[in-house]
């Protein structure tokens, strides 16, 4: 079963060179794409009176004078807002020429001068700063942003702001905001979504995201980022109608202790919500005790027994997920070295990344060193499950130089390491050989102790089928997040726990 790929997401360089080729060797006029541009973002405006349209001096001004003339001729009032003296972008220059053409009256306010009323706008186009910001953004223009970000109207409603192609202020690929940005309701973007709409911070200033077609052709280049939009994207395979319990998955998860026996609760149930056939669970007598009230449809085995037989993962060697509320002692410790040695597919979470990073810890090595060993350790057919916490651990990074620039270390694992990274974060990632999956699904609710539980208990029931492990990543990341959005609906943000999360996959998966 070959790699199956969602939707494109590219980086602002990438998205420079899509529409340079289009322009300089397929022809197509920048004018035309930018007319494309306007009439799809047009689309958000279909209830307002009046509009204020704000203008950059590149090509995304362009697209908002563009804009504005569609909006005057469909009868809605605009005035404009300059931010910029003069201009050497032609296209610019050509749409005000057409705008005052046509003959629509409207005002024109300049950003270092006199500016509007802006509570008395129905709604704010930004179009100041397209892809390609790569500065900070000067401190007069940011007390624009924050004045538009502020300003309520008479009813206490703040005006509709729109993003034409990415909110201004936001870097295009990271996500970082440049000194200052404009926060939209809704940003509609050119042909792909960018990395940096998806990234956090530019993920919430870009508020709902709308991909619009605007006639660049399609790349025949293999994608270097991916995303998912609904479980069609996903590729699980058919269920046999003749199969049994052990075509759909027998599955071995080393996971509980005495301190923490609810991770293996949430870890198997959210196996059999995800499709497992047989779920085994090796831990401490006492977690077990927890775990057969909590899923009493898993198996299990006592790690005193586990460890005295010598290979405890005999007959449930397939698919073995370790690590949830395992602990960190010497009896963790051999049962990972033993699936390590005796298992086919691995699924590494929590206490099993700590033990390894722990092991790393003694040889001071610096990053690269550090993947290059993990990748030893490990086979190409092994998924690990870090939070940004369990990821500092692992490189010996800190969190905040990873949150910074996430994509810089995540070429950085590609580089060195042949087996799949989930790297759990509000915007989870899965880094792979052939890609890099960027997820748009789940909430803040699940920020609650167990969600990354049955994260990993997903990979493990995913891994199971006939799936690649990075496509069974790519799917348990993208279903997780669909089981939060389906409990925050139902539940509220607050009221969110981890058990329900691992129940709430069976409806993701029926979506």
């Amino acid at each position: 079963m070959g790699e199956r790929f969602g939707n494109r997401v590219v980086t602002a360089d990438q998205m420079k060179k899509l529409e340079s080729n289009a322009i300089e060797k397929q022809g197509i006029p920048s004018i035309l794409l930018m007319e494309h541009a306007a009439l799809a973002v047009a689309e958000q405006f279909k209830d307002c009176r009046k509009v204020l349209i704000l203008v950059g001096n590149g090509k995304n001004g362009g697209d908002a004078v563009a804009l504005g003339r569609l909006l005057l001729g469909r009868g809605i009032g605009c005035d404009f807002m300059t931010f910029y003296e003069k201009t050497e972008c032609m296209e610019l220059l050509q749409q005000w020429d057409i705008l005052d053409a046509v003959g629509y009256a409207y005002r024109i306010f300049e950003a270092n001068g006199e500016l509007p009323d802006f509570e008395g706008y129905d709604a704010i186009a930004d179009g100041v700063f397209g892809i390609g910001l790569n500065r900070t953004v000067n401190r007069d223009t940011v007390t624009v942003f924050n004045r538009i970000n502020e300003v309520t109207k008479a009813d206490g409603k703040r005006p509709f702001v729109v993003a034409i192609d990415i909110p201004s202020g936001i870097d295009a690929t990271c996500g970082k905001v440049c000194g200052g940005a404009v926060k939209a309701d809704v940003t509609v973007t050119f042909s792909y979504a960018k990395t940096g709409l998806l990234l956090y911070p530019g993920r919430t200033y870009a508020g709902k995201l709308v991909v619009a077609d605007i006639g660049l052709p399609e790349s025949n280049e293999r994608p270097e980022y991916i995303t998912f939009t609904a479980v069609d994207d996903i590729g699980l395979p058919e269920r046999r109608p003749d199969g049994n319990k052990g075509d759909f998955g027998k599955i071995t998860l080393v996971a509980g202790c005495d301190d923490m026996p609810g991770a293996a609760c949430f870890c198997a149930r959210a196996m059999y919500r995800s499709g497992a056939g047989l779920v085994r669970v090796i831990g401490t007598e006492q977690s077990l005790s927890v775990l057969y009230g909590a899923c009493p449809e898993a198996v299990s085995l006592s790690r005193r027994k586990a460890l005295a037989s010598g290979n405890p993962y005999e007959g449930f060697d397939r698919v073995i997920v370790i690590g949830p509320g395992l602990g960190t002692d010497s009896d963790a410790e051999r049962l990972l070295d033993l699936a390590l040695t005796h298992g086919k597919r691995l699924v590494l979470d929590a206490d099993a990344l700590n033990i390894l990073a722990a092991r790393l810890d003694r040889m001071n090595l610096d990053p690269e060193k550090r993947l290059s060993i993990l990748n030893d350790w490990l086979s190409e057919n092994t998924i690990v499950t870090p939070h940004p916490g369990e990821m500092s651990r692992l490189l010996n990074v800190p969190v905040a130089e990873l949150k910074e620039d996430p994509l810089l270390f995540a070429k950085m694992i590609r580089k060195y390491c042949d087996f799949v990274w989930v790297w759990k974060d509000a915007c989870s990632m899965v880094i792979s050989r052939r890609c890099f999956y960027l997820n748009q699904s789940g909430n803040e609710a699940m920020a609650t102790a167990g969600s990354g539980d049955v994260l990993s208990g997903i990979c493990g029931a995913f891994a199971a089928t006939e799936m690649t492990m990075a496509q069974a990543a790519f799917a348990a990341v993208y279903v997780h997040g669909l089981a939060g959005d389906i409990c925050k609906e139902r539940l509220g943000s607050y009221g969110t726990m981890a058990g329900d999360i691992a129940d709430a996959v069976a409806y993701a998966l029926k979506m």
